[in-house]
């Protein structure tokens, strides 16, 4: 099922990716392969749109990477075979308000997907080599194993901004 309205997918999406917690993310190189790494991220809904951030660096690989092309696959996926794809819109945030509000977010969610990132990542908010990774999917589709079990189609959301 194919929807316009996130509301739709909503509760199910924040449930998955909460318990979930850890996202394959593909980003593209400069030759159009993928490359794919590990990341946190923790989604909020910002005008009933999901907004994903990734408390991260900015390396030289990935910097090159969204330059040439700033499309992302965030793949989540429970060894109950639940499975949530965001396909997003990166972009870089590097403001310090920005920075502590996001850190705050992670600090004041429950584990596993809260964390201190004071303690984890040996940093603070302040810190100029700590950046925000903003996601803006385009598209999400969530599948849980019952959606499988009974040969089901996921549902799938597509932003009216896309």
């Amino acid at each position: 099922m194919t929807t316009a309205s996130f509301a739709d997918v909503r509760d199910e999406f924040l449930r998955l990716t909460t318990e979930i917690v850890w996202s394959t993310v593909a980003t593209v190189d400069r030759l159009g392969r993928p490359r794919t790494r590990v990341l946190h991220p923790i989604w909020e809904i910002v005008e009933d749109l999901p907004v994903g951030w990734v408390l991260t660096t900015k390396t030289p690989v990935k910097a090159a990477h969204l330059a040439a092309n700033p499309h992302v696959s965030c793949a989540y996926w429970s060894p109950a075979h639940d499975t949530v794809f965001a396909e997003c819109r990166a972009s870089w945030v590097e403001d310090l308000p920005t920075k502590q509000r996001v850190w705050e977010l992670f600090r004041s969610a429950p584990p596993p997907l809260g964390y201190d990132p004071g303690e984890s990542l040996r940093t603070t908010p302040d810190d100029p080599t700590l950046v925000l990774l903003r996601l803006d999917p385009w598209r999400v589709g969530v599948r849980t194993f019952d959606d499988l079990a009974a040969r089901r189609p996921g549902r799938v959301w597509r932003s009216p901004r896309s």
